[in-house]
């Protein structure tokens, strides 16, 4: 079973069942074009009915990698399999800072008898960060971006990521808006090419690159765009020119709109990453 969904793109509510989040997740991803409503409903509904009928199973493992897409899955799976109350030892976690898909038959097999079972502990661990991460205070996501979680050794980076997409105190980008813009800066190219330029800026790749083509074009839209042209000739805007001197914040001009976890970023709202101390504030 594949995990199909960038739950660090959009709204993830809190105190929801995994069916009920199904249904916010799909509308969001319909709203924003990554499929049709009724297939993306289908898909998550047959999902989910597979994760509930884990008790069926004999043993259930869960394959994750280090970046932040697949550390948010994670934390959901978990928290979804710990309802079930399923025998100790049914269920598994391999994870790996190694990215899955570029692994040869010869490198993964040894992951699978490395597998660790999920202790009630982990299990905790699991479902105390899935609710920081859909809480509506980005207080609860700075605290758990600074804490190491029991059994997931790779989550406290991974949300320290998430924190970095809150709007920068110096210009009001994300971290990902502000490494497309670079991207862009950098000279003609298409979309495939933008996206290798802007990967190359992360630690841990966790953006497709048709989600970083819906950022493109959100990055140039309206009169507060930062970015303009045709695919394959994208120069920064004059307002992208000054933002990327730092002689300007892009929020300023730009109507705010954005979902991190359980926080709904939109005009008014003033939390901000500071990129000197490391800290929302």
């Amino acid at each position: 079973m594949a995990w199909r969904d960038a739950l660090n793109e959009g709204p993830v509510p809190p105190g929801l069942s995994l069916e009920a989040t199904s249904a916010v997740r799909a509308r969001f991803l319909a709203e924003r074009g990554y499929g049709s409503p009724i297939k993306l409903i289908h898909d998550f509904e047959r999902r989910d009915a597979d994760v509930r009928r884990a008790r069926e199973l004999n043993e259930v493992v869960l394959w994750f990698e280090h970046d932040l897409y697949d550390q948010l899955q994670l934390l959901q799976v978990l928290t979804a399999l710990e309802e079930l109350d399923l025998e100790p030892g049914r269920v598994s976690v391999v994870q790996t800072d190694h990215y899955l898909s570029n692994m040869t038959v010869d490198e993964i097999v040894p992951l699978f008898t490395k597998r660790r079972t999920a202790t009630p502990a982990i299990f905790k661990s699991a479902r105390r960060n899935w609710e920081r991460f859909t809480s509506p205070r980005s207080d609860d996501l700075y605290a758990a971006a600074g804490e190491d979680a029991i059994g997931l050794p790779y989550l406290r980076s991974a949300l320290k990521r998430l924190c970095e997409e809150y709007p920068w105190k110096r210009d009001g980008t994300s971290r990902s808006q502000r490494q497309a813009l670079y991207a862009v800066a950098q000279g003609p190219g298409r979309t495939e090419e933008l996206f290798a330029r802007a990967q190359a800026r992360e630690e841990a790749h966790f953006l497709s690159e048709r989600i970083f083509a819906k950022m493109l074009a959100d990055l140039a839209d309206g009169e507060s765009a930062l970015i303009e042209g045709e695919e394959g000739t994208l120069v920064p805007s004059a307002l992208g020119r000054r933002v990327l001197a730092g002689d300007a914040d892009w929020l300023d001009f730009h109507r705010i709109d954005r979902w991190i976890g359980g926080v709904h970023l939109e005009p008014g709202s003033s939390t901000r990453w500071d990129e000197d101390t490391e800290r929302l504030i």
